[in-house]
């Protein structure tokens, strides 16, 4: 593992040749790196006797996945982890507010129904039952039926979403409150020089995720790509020190996917496609095949 990773730095030339002489050593040392860090947090969490587990995170950050091991790791505990996605409280389309583009402003958290997402987590925490929305995002629209969940004094509530850590989001729970922190933290290196940055490893987790599951073409998620960026400035970064623990979701051998899968469904029609496929292009290859079922990376490798 040292001449793996120092200083949140991955040793290209050295992740390549484990690849090549044992990808299952490559893949398990990496999961257990991740996995480790959910024990450690869920641990740290019920030590501290949390009723809420806040979740957030940057796009493709892996947020969903962690807060679905966080539930599963709970229950070594004897707790209960109720999952909760903020995304199910966005305001329908039409009431969604506008970026000076035009283009709707989704990473904002006045696209969020923050008025009914308190009533739904005071019905909770005082009744212990509340009415679960679901948001269907190819109508743009909040289901009419609601869904009734109930809870008891075993559950906690695990709240994943972009701004899960604004102050403003969640009120009168602040002594039941955990704060996780999520997010890719590690850079890849040739030797000293850094070929392909934490940010650009989200873009990539997204570039594949976008293509396979949300018919989105690589030119369209690129062009939208600076809007995410300069979201995340706003609504996401202020916030992130409050965290009580950050997790690094960077996986050592995504990149090696990314270059097999990605890699062919990018042109040479622009600069910046250019550059992501000589990025790759430092990678070996590796098949989705060796992905283990519980990882993080499954949010992301949806291929068929």
């Amino acid at each position: 593992m040292q001449n793996l990773l120092e200083n949140n730095i991955f040793f290209v030339d050295e992740i390549n040749n484990l690849a090549k002489n044992d990808t299952s050593l490559l893949v398990g040392m990496s999961e257990e790196m991740y996995h480790e860090q959910i024990s450690e947090l869920v641990l740290d969490a019920t030590n501290k006797k949390a009723k809420i587990i806040l979740v957030a995170g940057p796009s493709s950050s892996g947020k969903t996945t962690t807060s679905k091991l966080i539930s599963k790791e709970l229950e070594k505990y004897g707790k209960n982890g109720i999952f909760i996605s903020l995304d199910d409280f966005f305001l329908d389309r039409a009431k969604t507010p506008k970026l000076p583009n035009g283009n709707y402003d989704f990473e904002s958290l006045r696209a969020l129904d923050i008025k009914y997402l308190n009533k739904f987590l005071n019905d909770l925490t005082k009744n212990k039952c509340a009415h679960m929305p679901k948001y269907n995002f190819i109508t743009g629209k909040r289901e009419e039926k609601y869904t009734k969940l109930t809870i008891d004094d075993n559950s906690v509530l695990i709240i994943e979403g972009l701004h899960a850590l604004n102050p403003t989001l969640i009120k009168n729970h602040d002594s039941e409150v955990y704060k996780v922190y999520i997010c890719v933290m590690s850079n890849f290196n040739l030797g000293d020089k850094t070929i392909l940055n934490y940010t650009q490893v989200r873009l990539l987790r997204r570039l594949i995720r976008d293509y396979y599951t949300r018919a989105r073409s690589i030119e369209q998620t690129l062009k939208t790509w600076n809007e995410v960026l300069d979201g995340e400035k706003v609504n996401i970064d202020p916030y992130k020190n409050q965290a009580n623990y950050f997790v690094d979701s960077t996986h050592m051998y995504e990149p090696l996917l990314y270059a097999k899968y990605l890699m062919p469904l990018i042109s040479e029609n622009s600069q910046k496609t250019l550059e992501i496929k000589t990025k790759l292009n430092n990678f070996e290859q590796i098949d989705k095949s060796i992905i283990p079922e519980n990882s993080l990376l499954c949010e992301f490798i949806q291929i068929k």
